[in-house]
């Protein structure tokens, strides 16, 4: 088996920035740490990135910003010019879903698991404290799936280059963490079987539903009739039920127990 990993971050893709940051922050409750472009309004103070790290949204031409769950994090992103990887995929399936990312000790085993499975790669960042390797979603399917690594401090000690270093002073209470990542698909059974593969992960089982465990945080599937993709979360803590009582009739979906916002489904769950 691999390495230590856990689940650590949420991406989802949106049209508008601002609008879908403003209905997150309303209904459960969440506070801006981090992100790309001017977020002062959102209590973030609006600084320059590092050159390198400049260089890197340039190129992917987005905005976005992160939202603490816990020691988690949610991140949104909206594309700023249409020729860009985050716009094709809103062409194509819409708000939702986008990334799950995870937190690994060893970058390198997982670049050769994604080898040996014949996976390629669709990005990678190389920061003097941070490495991050983005999987192709046309070979792992539904989502693109990242493994990133600290090269500050130690291994899995809280830090979390994406969300700045004063994460912490953000983090609202009443959160756990985002435990769960749900994909969706017309073969859930397949899809699982290919993410256990390269997660290098055993595939279980929960009343018929297939479910891969990491060493901290699970990713399910399950099964739609449309296209595949990362279609929900859930979310551990006391302020789930505030956030449910928060949450709009249009929001909340049809068994009442759950909240989707730009096309996310957002679900309780438990550590």
């Amino acid at each position: 088996m691999s390495g230590r990993i856990r689940l650590r971050q949420i991406c989802m893709v949106v049209e508008q920035l601002e609008p879908i940051l403003d209905r997150l922050i309303e209904v459960f409750d969440l506070r801006v740490c981090h992100g790309k472009g001017d977020l002062s309004r959102y209590g973030v103070p609006d600084q320059a990135p590092p050159s390198y790290q400049a260089a890197f949204f340039a190129h992917h031409g987005i905005r976005g910003a992160l939202l603490p769950v816990g020691d988690t994090f949610l991140e949104v992103i909206a594309p700023l010019r249409p020729d860009v990887s985050a716009a094709r995929y809103l062409q194509r399936r819409g708000e939702g879903g986008y990334m799950v990312i995870t937190e690994v000790d060893d970058l390198q085993r997982w670049r050769d698991r994604a080898a040996a499975q014949a996976v390629r790669i669709a990005g990678a960042v190389d920061y003097p404290t941070y490495q991050e390797l983005q999987l192709d979603p046309r070979d792992v399917g539904a989502s693109i799936l990242s493994f990133s690594m600290q090269r500050v401090g130690r291994p899995f000690d809280g830090g979390w280059f994406p969300a700045g270093e004063a994460w912490q002073e953000r983090a609202a209470p009443g959160w756990q963490g985002i435990v769960c990542a749900r994909l969706s698909s017309t073969d859930p059974e397949g899809l699982a079987g290919r993410w256990s593969n390269v997660l290098d992960r055993p595939l279980m089982a929960d009343r018929g539903v297939p479910r891969i465990d990491l060493d901290e945080g699970t990713i399910e599937f399950q099964r739609i009739n449309g296209p595949a993709r990362l279609s929900g979360i859930d979310l551990a803590g006391a302020s789930f039920g505030p956030s449910l009582a928060r949450a709009c009739e249009a929001e909340r979906t049809a068994d009442g127990q759950g909240i989707r916002i730009a096309g996310l489904e957002f679900r309780e769950g438990s550590t």
